[in-house]
């Protein structure tokens, strides 16, 4: 698979995962303490997430890294 297809996929998951907490961008952002303009562009695939905003969503979400990577 590559980069690009990846990311987009790990984006969907996250706003998958965001609309199961119902919450906004916004919010999601102050809780992992990055942008919401930075969440939008990660949700649709736009950019690489860094291992500290991964970490941040695997965190809020409840889950291991490893599987909110996986996908």
């Amino acid at each position: 698979m590559n980069d690009e297809i990846y990311l987009k996929r790990l984006g969907k998951k996250i706003l998958h995962l965001r609309n199961q907490k119902g919450i906004s961008q916004e919010t999601m952002a102050e809780l992992i303490n990055s942008h919401h303009t930075q969440i939008g562009r990660i949700e649709r695939g736009e950019v690489n997430p860094t291992i500290n905003t991964l970490r941040g969503f695997a965190k809020f979400f409840e889950i291991e890294i490893e599987e909110l990577v996986k996908v």
